[in-house]
């Protein structure tokens, strides 16, 4: 029988933070700088990445969509021109080729409809505006080993709290109580280019970011990375 440790839980996060560090560090890079940007966040939870994204495109606004209401609360009091809408409910309340920039920044995991999704992020986006997805990637070698050993993928989440059922490895516990979705659809990045491209955009940039075998790993081995982040155009 495999049991995780609690010291070996304890590392596991440490490794699954430090991934999530140069996920974001990642993401920012690929921000562009504009001050009169007109962005969104969907799915800006309680608002703090987001108000780093507005630094590092230096506009004046940031606008952001949630649906969690603690999250939702924590944003306003941050300062973000929130929208409370279900990004499973389409279309959005929010005007079509309005934005330069659309970010989903671990979101699309939690959804059902994906692909609608992303066709919604295409009707906000201008003309030669860009969106950058970031997600978790279902082909990482945590996962890869957590299917071969026959078990739930590190990814994959369960509804109604019961989110790390079928994997002993997991440092989670199998019931965690809060009300947002799961993890429901997981892209590998090969599945998420393809997708993006297959609906119009035009995919500039497609990263891994978080390895097993650290930032050498990363670096030759994108597609089996933690997390997967595209930029990709609404071409002109």
């Amino acid at each position: 029988m495999f049991m995780m440790s609690s010291a070996m839980g304890a590392a596991f996060i440490r490794m699954h933070d430090a991934w999530s560090r140069s996920r974001d560090s990642g993401l920012l890079r690929l921000l562009e700088q504009k001050v009169d940007a007109q962005v969104v966040d969907l799915g800006c939870g309680d608002g703090r990445f987001t108000l780093e994204m507005q630094r590092q495109i230096g506009c004046a606004r940031i606008e952001g969509v949630e649906i969690y209401p603690p999250f939702v609360a924590a944003a306003i009091q941050g300062g973000i021109a929130l929208t409370q809408c279900d990004l499973d409910a389409f279309p959005f309340p929010m005007t079509a080729a309005k934005y330069d920039v659309v970010v989903a920044n671990q979101v699309i995991e939690h959804l059902v409809y994906p692909s609608r999704f992303l066709k919604e992020i295409y009707r906000l986006l201008k003309p030669g505006g860009y969106a950058i997805i970031s997600t978790e990637n279902l082909s990482s070698w945590d996962n890869v080993l957590a299917l071969t050993l026959g078990f739930t993928p590190f990814s994959m989440q369960f509804d109604d709290g019961y989110w790390k059922v079928g994997n002993p490895l997991t440092p989670h516990a199998a019931r965690i109580e809060n009300s947002y979705a799961p993890h429901t659809r997981i892209f590998t990045l090969r599945g998420l280019r393809d997708l993006t491209n297959l609906l119009g955009f035009h995919v500039e940039v497609a990263i891994g970011t978080g390895h097993v075998l650290g930032l050498l790993g990363q670096s030759l081995d994108e597609s089996h990375c933690r997390f997967i982040t595209i930029k990709c155009r609404k071409v002109a």
